[in-house]
């Protein structure tokens, strides 16, 4: 009787907001000072080049060393067990509001408040570890690149140089019983990640990186193609996720451009073109040809508006049968997931891209190939796309 008592009088007692007062603003001064940091950095680049140095990298390399010890996608993990979990905790906490009327309001403000501190940590988390690397330096700058309008004969060249490269390097990779380039087994991909990186960190020090964080497979990924997508860096918990049901020849360069994103390039073209380099510096013919692969599609399709007669020209002369067959896999793959799922999950990345100040949204994805032309410029640039150049090739 006297524990019921005890009881009946906490039920019937105002609620204290002293704690919750605290942590929310806590939560919010964090925020605060995070959004006017970065606001600062995309007025100076500097300012966000420093921060990735000397805040993001020490930070996220401390961290990736214990995710990194997870065999499984912790993004995975928590997005099947929390979102029921969540469900669950809000349905208890509405039945639990309306079953005590006491001091009903202040206890809804004081759970506000709550839910409204914990938003605003993750937010500061993906500042942190994603949303101030926005406002770096551009890659090209690093690499001294010069990104400028381009005439069409310059991307025809690339994507011929591409479509050689990709036939060449396609000979050296295993093939599966269907005849399609077989990349090897996951787990070998995932101790092989880096071994591009480090290298084309000799090259190109732009690209050096204490970061080690591990690329996860999804395991509901034939789901998750539904979305379109192929791979998902999570900046609350620094892990490159990468969709394993997609064909097998394109797994090692979504994964190095979801590196990419861990190792503090946020702009999807320097990702893109960061991950590009860290794959033709891999000795593996498969990552090798992952991102050769990923390179034509990206210039080829920008070939193809301009001037479709002149890409079809190239993927009749150059591309090997073996490439097409991969090819033609990979697009009777995604033909079958396409659904208005797609398109929202298109919609959406576009206004997160946007909100980043990734001006062209989902377009951003194509600036990896200003970048690559840049590259070009360079006479000897073309001999890094093959293992053994052609005569007409060597530099």
């Amino acid at each position: 009787m006297r524990i019921k008592a005890r009881n009946n009088h906490k039920d019937t007692s105002p609620p204290s907001f002293l704690g919750v007062l605290i942590f929310f603003s806590l939560s919010g001064a964090l925020l605060l000072a995070l959004m006017l940091l970065r606001a600062a950095a995309f007025k100076n680049p500097s300012l966000a080049d420093a921060y990735t140095r000397s805040v993001f990298r020490p930070l996220a390399a401390v961290w990736t060393r214990f995710q990194g010890l997870l065999p499984f996608s912790l993004t995975e993990f928590l997005l099947i067990l929390g979102s029921p979990a969540l469900l669950i905790l809000l349905i208890l906490a509405l039945i639990r509001l309306i079953r005590r009327p006491h001091y009903r309001l202040r206890r809804l403000l004081k759970k506000s408040l709550s839910l409204l501190a914990i938003a605003g940590l993750l937010l500061s988390l993906f500042l942190v570890f994603h949303g101030i690397n926005y406002a770096r330096s551009p890659l090209a700058q690093d690499l001294s690149l010069s990104v400028r309008q381009r005439p069409v004969h310059e991307l025809e060249e690339a994507v011929r140089l591409l479509a050689k490269a990709a036939s060449q390097t396609r000979e050296e990779v295993d093939e599966s019983e269907e005849g399609l380039a077989d990349p090897g087994s996951l787990a070998h991909m995932w101790e092989t990640a880096y071994v591009g990186w480090d290298l084309a960190a000799v090259r190109w020090p732009a690209l050096a990186s204490s970061v080690r964080a591990r690329p996860k497979g999804v395991l509901l990924s034939h789901y998750w193609s539904y979305t379109n997508i192929v791979g998902l860096y999570m900046p609350l918990l620094v892990e490159p996720n990468v969709n394993i049901d997609q064909p097998a020849f394109m797994i090692p360069m979504t994964a190095a451009h979801e590196i990419a994103h861990a190792q503090g390039f946020a702009r999807e073209g320097d990702a893109d073109f960061a991950a590009l380099l860290s794959c033709l510096s891999h000795p593996d013919p498969a990552w090798r040809y992952s991102g050769l692969m990923g390179a034509w599609k990206s210039a080829g399709n920008r070939l193809l508006q301009e001037d479709p007669d002149l890409w079809r020209q190239i993927w009749q002369e150059e591309l090997s049968p073996a490439v097409k067959r991969d090819l033609a896999a990979e697009s009777a793959y995604w033909e079958a997931f396409q659904t208005p799922v797609a398109d929202l999950s298109d919609k959406v990345n576009d206004t997160y891209l946007k909100a980043n100040k990734e001006e062209e949204g989902v377009k951003s994805y194509g600036q990896v190939v200003d970048l690559l032309l840049a590259f070009l410029e360079d006479p000897g640039a073309a001999d890094l796309f093959f293992s053994n150049p052609p005569a007409d090739q060597a530099g």
